[in-house]
């Protein structure tokens, strides 16, 4: 007996060639198989945009949590920046005043200290960067 060897890569390769140059082959073999065509087509498309979306929601997702985390940090920064402005503007203000417990102070309380037109001076320097 003669041993006959199949070289399955070969097969694969020929018969993507066949249905290559003719797809109607290709939907004739899955239908005999038991598929639809049309419907597989459907599938796969919706599939392949499905799972696009899904990694533009992620990068979207990594791009708003990146830029999150810069707003939080400014934030943090602001927020201690404007303490510090403000009990500055409050020494400058008022240096009879005992300033003995006005760190411990927040910022809300430190600002109901102020009057409006030492919060407005404040906030103009805050938006020239000089604070």
């Amino acid at each position: 007996m003669k041993s006959t060897k199949i070289d399955i890569d070969k097969l694969n390769r020929e018969l993507f060639l066949m249905t290559h140059r003719e797809p109607e082959l290709l939907n004739e073999m899955l239908r005999d198989s038991g598929f639809d065509p049309e419907r597989l087509e459907k599938n796969g498309i919706a599939k392949v945009r499905a799972l696009l979306f899904k990694q533009k929601v992620a990068l979207r997702k990594q791009e708003l949590e990146s830029l999150y985390a810069k707003a939080l940090a400014i934030f943090e920064s602001a927020k201690e920046s404007t303490k510090e402005g403000i009990l500055n503007l409050l020494k400058q203000s008022a240096p009879q005043l005992q300033f003995n417990n006005l760190e411990n102070m927040d910022v809300q309380d430190l600002k109901e200290i102020l009057d409006e037109s030492d919060l407005l001076d404040l906030m103009n320097k805050i938006e020239r960067k000089e604070i």
